[in-house]
């Protein structure tokens, strides 16, 4: 894996936390059929996959920054 495959992974990466926060948007103007603690844990699972996104995107963006110093 090279430098330019890592930023192409950080920009999926990214795309797919961009619509993540935009799913998150959407739910959180309760337009929904869901109840309160299905919207509940509907955003808690959303958050999750969110922060996991952010922290995979962090690592391979600092390994890619580390490749081409």
């Amino acid at each position: 894996m090279n430098a330019s495959a890592l930023s192409a992974r950080v920009r999926r990466l990214d795309q797919l936390s961009r619509g993540i926060a935009r799913e998150i948007s959407i739910v959180t103007k309760a337009d929904d059929p869901l109840l309160y603690l299905e919207r509940q844990a509907y955003f808690a699972g959303l958050r999750g996959i969110l922060g996991g996104l952010e922290a995979a995107r962090v690592v391979l963006a600092k390994a890619r920054q580390r490749i081409e110093t």
